[in-house]
């Protein structure tokens, strides 16, 4: 998946703590670049998870994060780069 620009795209994202539960499930999202976006949703529905997982906070379980065309997730884990 390549993405243009600033562009922020989710594809399959998944993330779960103890290998069984997620608590984000298979989200798909295309942010074009410069683009406004608000998650909206009840108490402990992954908001922040997602935002920390595009922050590179947290690892995503499954699935891609592509910023600018390049895909992000887990760079920590290739970069060395301190958790």
């Amino acid at each position: 998946m390549r993405a243009g620009g600033g562009d922020i795209e989710l594809a399959g994202l998944c993330k779960s703590y103890d290998g069984v539960t997620n608590v984000v499930d298979g989200v798909n999202l295309r942010l074009p670049d410069s683009a406004y976006c608000c998650f909206l949703g009840p108490s402990g529905c992954g908001k922040t998870t997602i935002l920390r997982m595009i922050a590179g906070h947290e690892e995503p379980t499954a699935g891609e994060i592509v910023i600018g065309g390049e895909d992000v997730a887990g760079w920590r884990r290739s970069s060395g780069a301190p958790r």
